[in-house]
């Protein structure tokens, strides 16, 4: 059971629940997002992202908050919060004519790596990364792979080296509209990096996946607020680096399931009936939302608070997605 209103943790509300929420954690929210159609929400400015909500809510609102007081901070055009362990921020790129995404992506990362080393958060732990019309060519190339060469570019600039001690968990999908937008989490100690012995670590992903891998790890954990925290990341029907079961949405879900579940199984004394978990499902097509709901309802249970999106994924032949976060103050 959670110790305190105000433990560093996630939630994921409606429209109904916001308002009452934010007020009983003021003084203690690191960052609001919001999905769907826009609310607002006095005395906050949420970073809105245009994905519909499915399942009957016009609306959906991320909510990140700490155990510990907030304060405001600001550099290079980044708005964040920090509480002492972790920094949160998030930036918002507009493309305009003559621009591609492999440069805003590039330009987004050398902002991100000076805002968390200039406020001494230099671990990135969880990255979030939208944009619209993720799967089309741009300049003779998928903007999914500009992106990442566009990110790579930064890593590379910055000294970062890549590979498990120094990539952050994420993901990267299509919004209906709008510009690139990232939020991101970095704390000052390093997080432990997880991956899924099922899968190529994806940033070492062969040339046929573009010039440049994605950069992230499978999963994360920290610990947070006197909680174990494993953040999951953007996770597909994919076994080595290939994707599996093309067309058949029913065997890619059972797929994405056994990879979360192989992620889970590696948390120290994992128990499905302690803690909490949450969960983001991205769907390419809608009709296939009451399918995933029964599956992701029968892995995890009436518990676990998931949210459905509409959204575009990362490849052209994956029809869902989803990233977690399981928290459990047991540990």
């Amino acid at each position: 059971m959670p110790k305190s209103s105000k433990q560093f943790g996630l939630a994921y509300l409606d429209a109904g629940e916001i308002g009452a929420y934010l007020d009983k954690h003021s003084g203690h929210v690191l960052s609001v997002i919001g999905f769907g159609h826009a609310l607002p929400l006095p005395g906050y400015a949420p970073l809105w992202v245009d994905i519909p909500v499915l399942g009957g809510h016009d609306s959906s609102i991320e909510v990140w908050t700490s155990d510990l007081p907030v304060t405001a901070c600001e550099h290079l055009g980044i708005s964040g919060t920090a509480d002492g362990q972790v920094l949160f921020g998030s930036l918002t790129l507009e493309q305009h004519a003559g621009d591609t995404l492999e440069t805003l992506a590039e330009q987004a990362y050398m902002r991100i790596f000076g805002f968390i080393d200039h406020f001494g958060y230099r671990n990135l732990l969880r990255v979030w990364h939208y944009f619209p019309q993720i799967n089309d060519d741009e300049n003779g190339l998928e903007r999914y792979r500009g992106f990442n060469v566009g990110r790579h570019a930064s890593f590379v600039a910055n000294g970062r080296q890549i590979g498990e001690e120094s990539v952050p968990a994420a993901s990267a999908l299509g919004s209906n509209s709008g510009s690139l937008v990232v939020y991101f989490m970095a704390c000052k100690k390093r997080g432990t990096a997880v991956e899924n012995p099922r899968q190529v670590s994806a940033y070492h992903y062969p040339k046929l996946f573009g010039p440049s891998s994605p950069i992230f790890v499978r999963a994360m954990s920290a610990t947070l607020g006197g909680q174990y925290c494993f953040f999951i990341s953007g996770t597909a029907s994919i076994v080595g680096y290939e994707t599996l079961h093309q067309g058949d949405a029913e065997k890619q879900t059972a797929e994405t399931l056994t990879n979360i579940r192989t992620l889970l199984q590696q948390i120290p004394h994992y128990d499905p009936d302690q803690g909490r978990m949450l969960l983001k499902v991205y769907l390419r097509h809608p009709e296939h939302l009451e399918m995933v709901q029964s599956k992701v309802q029968a892995e995890f249970g009436s518990a676990c608070k998931a949210v459905y999106l509409h959204s575009n994924i990362c490849r052209s032949d994956l029809l869902l997605e989803i990233e977690g976060a399981y928290f459990n103050d047991t540990q």
